[in-house]
């Protein structure tokens, strides 16, 4: 085909944020490697692939005005680590005896005060006495 295919894995992962799969696509970095460092506050230079999400990143910051402040020094290396796949977990499973014992919760209906029926009862007699007689 004419169109480069959109690439939507990396082995590598973003050289920024290290994601390895994006919903979106990576390009590579070349093009916007000169804003890196002050955009996210590297302390040595990096390349590679960068995913979309850090290029619209880069992208914010060229907009931002002169003397802005901000930075995105927070998302580097943010999706580093063991993928998914690779991330056991040990749960433990309970036996039929644990389960049989939880306490489920039972509803239970408050009781009624003497205080409230009496409020209740001159409320009502209050209404009867202020009604118009047929």
């Amino acid at each position: 085909s004419l169109h480069k295919r959109s690439v939507h894995r990396s082995a590598n992962g973003c050289c920024i944020c290290k994601a390895k799969s994006s919903s979106s696509r990576f390009t590579a970095s070349k093009k916007y490697e000169d804003f890196f460092s002050s955009c996210f506050h590297l302390s040595s230079p990096r390349g590679g692939e960068i995913c979309n999400a850090c290029v619209l990143l880069v992208k914010r910051y060229k907009k931002l005005p002169a003397g802005s402040s901000r930075h995105w020094a927070h998302v580097v290396d943010a999706r580093a680590g063991p993928g998914v796949k690779n991330f056991v977990r040990e749960r433990r499973r309970e036996s039929c005896r644990e389960r049989s014992f939880k306490k489920k919760h039972v509803f239970r209906r408050k009781k009624k005060s003497e205080d409230c029926s009496r409020v209740v009862t001159s409320i009502s007699e209050e209404s009867k006495s202020s009604l118009p007689a047929n």
